[in-house]
């Protein structure tokens, strides 16, 4: 009788299958064999497939399309008509799918609507293993450690005003956060664990030095001068030169991340709204309210001795400086043309993009996307900036962009999601050229999930008159129906999802067509998720009444490709107060309780009030005898004997 260890990995990797998911969780334990079998990346893509709503929704649509004409004749008619309205002719959900090759053909109908469902793309390294925790494991939500104003006796919170990730270099993803405090100050926590507490504060500024002026404040005027409504991108990370960019009001300040000093700021005569990804050496996009700005890192900031600020006395880099007292409006309403500067006809960009031309890393030879409260995204070429190459009309009022390396087709999507395609036309959506844009808002007081395919060779025409000038999309999705019912805050990829925070407090996955929903998790309710209305959706409105924090902006913590840690992908959110790391586990890793110190007893207060008694009366005597010492040898000095 052949032993387990004499199997073949097919024939384990089978056995697997009958297998549930704790089952072959515990398998990975008994040896090294069975722990790489039991990580086999198939194995768990189809644990994601079959545990999916998108299966789920699929037999309920197949159940309906086949009902009998007795019962819920209304109903199926319909589905019907809207699976035949796809534009291929008869739906083929409609087809039988028994007698027709018996076994072989059900087996490669299973293939061809996993492939339907398959988020992933063909050159897009994807670890199932992590996938399926993300998709299928208890949440829970950690909140960081607190920072304190140590200047005060009440030492009070301070409230986070930011949030910005960084990743040290030659590490996979992001284990350190950085955010600038309302007492202008920067603080720095530790995501991973590696330097210290995870959770835990690892370095913090002194206060103030976020503030380019030296007029005297109170402490309200400091609170309010770090507090810009609306503003969410205010923070962006150079982790290569160690270097961070806060928007603080009008002025960009540059914080060396070492030292925690301020080494240089710029002032802008609008207050800064956006900024974008900073990677050395691309400049970094300032957006302010009125214009857009390319900042050179590699070119010093001002470290002007006037800290004074005023109207009148701004620095006039960008645009036509004049002498104090004589300002000229006309320069900043009317600017010349500059290739680091550019106005907007309309007020309010929220989010800056940089997206390279080819590959994954921007190097200065690509596309800067704005949006905000105008109704359209603006595109630039980088190359030719200032000149506006064009432009993608959305309507709605848009906070938040993120985007995929990846081609994507609205029609190709929306069959996909209704399991229509072809095994011959998934490979063919899956390789076409291109690049995703992924958008999120608000439009008519509810959520805006928006998605643009990018054309691959969009057209330079800079005339506005040209029929063929602000062709940069080729496909448009727009999800204002099922995406939320309140305002989206902020969009981002995570693992083959996307996720978004909305004004309710509710954190939502998706699926990559923008419509099928994978999971949600309220970050207010803290243990359990959000109840399913009888439409297979979440409930927006559920809130816990114990709490109101909402994620005003979302980032994942791995930046680049998966390696061989599992679960790892973690969310960092920010509430506009205070920072917290979403994780798939069971319980929290840590509260802001837990870094508080715990109250000591009586005893203990009388112990440590007496050990520092002795010690002080013992650095006294120690102290005196030292005295006494030195005075004997200078007196035997003096004496002319030896000391």
């Amino acid at each position: 009788m052949a032993k387990i260890d004499e199997l073949p990995d097919e024939i384990i990797l089978h056995l697997t299958r009958f297998l549930n998911s704790l089952e072959i969780v515990n398998l990975q334990l008994i040896c090294r064999r069975f722990l790489a079998l039991a990580r086999d990346n198939t194995l768990w893509r189809e644990r994601c497939f079959t545990q999916s709503s998108f299966l789920e929704s699929l037999r309920r649509r197949q159940a309906l399309l086949g009902a009998p004409p007795e019962h819920e004749l209304q109903f199926r008619d319909l589905a019907r008509a809207l699976a035949n309205g796809n534009g291929l002719d008869d739906s083929r959900l409609l087809q039988p799918r028994g007698g027709l090759g018996g076994h072989k053909a059900q087996s490669n109908e299973r293939i061809r609507i996993l492939a339907n469902w398959d988020p992933s793309y063909l050159e897009e390294e994807v670890n199932w293993y992590d996938e399926y925790i993300a998709r299928n494991a208890p949440i829970s939500t950690s909140w960081l450690q607190q920072p304190r104003n140590r200047d005060t006796a009440e030492h009070e919170h301070l409230e986070v005003r930011g949030m910005g990730l960084y990743t040290p270099v030659g590490e996979s993803g992001s284990s350190l956060v950085l955010a600038p405090l309302d007492d202008g100050s920067v603080c720095i926590w530790d995501l991973s664990g590696s330097r210290g507490r995870k959770g835990g504060i690892v370095a913090k500024s002194k206060s103030g030095i976020l503030y380019v002026d030296n007029t005297p404040r109170t402490e309200l005027n400091k609170r309010s001068r770090m507090i810009s409504t609306g503003v969410t991108e205010c923070v962006s990370v150079d982790s290569f030169r160690k270097r961070a960019y806060i928007a603080v009001q009008s002025g960009l300040v540059e914080v060396d991340l070492e030292t925690l000093l301020t080494v240089g700021h710029e002032k802008f005569p609008f207050s800064i709204t956006a900024l974008s990804e900073s990677k050395y050496p691309v400049p970094l996009t300032v957006g302010t309210n009125l214009s857009l700005y390319l900042h050179d890192p590699r070119v010093g900031m001002s470290h002007s001795d006037s800290h004074i600020e005023q109207i009148d006395s701004f620095d006039m880099k960008y645009s036509a400086r004049s002498v104090v007292g004589s300002l000229n409006l006309g320069g900043v309403l009317n600017p010349e043309p500059r290739p680091d500067y550019t106005h907007l006809h309309q007020p309010g960009p929220l989010s800056i993009l940089h997206m390279s031309t080819s590959g994954d890393n921007w190097d200065g030879n690509g596309d800067i996307y704005v949006a905000g409260r105008f109704p359209s995204i603006l595109n630039y070429d980088r190359r030719y900036f200032p000149k506006l190459r064009g432009t993608i009309h959305s309507g709605a009022r848009l906070c938040s962009m993120a985007s995929l390396p990846y081609a994507f087709s609205a029609v190709n999507s929306d069959l996909a999601r209704r399991g229509e395609l072809s095994m011959e036309q998934v490979w063919e959506s899956k390789n076409r050229p291109g690049k995703t844009l992924i958008a999120c808002g608000e439009y008519n007081s509810k959520g805006s999930l928006e998605i643009y395919g990018l054309s691959p060779n969009p057209d330079g025409s800079n005339i506005t008159s040209s029929p063929s000038a602000g062709r940069v999309q080729n496909s448009t999705m727009k999800n204002r129906q099922t995406s939320s019912s309140s305002k989206l805050l902020s969009v981002s990829n995570h693992g083959t999802r996307i996720v978004v925070s909305d004004g309710g407090g509710n954190l939502k996955w998706l699926e990559r067509d923008g419509f099928t929903e994978v999971r949600r998790w309220n970050i207010a309710q803290g243990s359990v998720e959000a109840p399913r209305g009888i439409f297979g959706t979440l409930g927006d409105s559920y809130m816990d009444s114990g709490s109101g924090d909402i994620a005003l902006k979302i980032a994942s913590t791995r930046s680049v490709k998966p390696d061989n840690a599992v679960n790892d992908d973690e969310l960092v959110i920010w509430t506009g107060e205070k920072i917290g790391l979403l994780s798939f586990s069971r319980k929290p890793g840590f509260t802001g309780a837990s870094f508080e110190e715990t109250a000591k007893t009586v005893v203990e207060e009388q112990k440590e009030r007496e050990e520092r008694i002795y010690s002080s009366t013992m650095r006294r005597a120690l102290e005196e005898q030292a005295n006494e010492v030195r005075y004997v040898r200078g007196l035997g000095l003096r004496l002319g004997g030896s000391p």
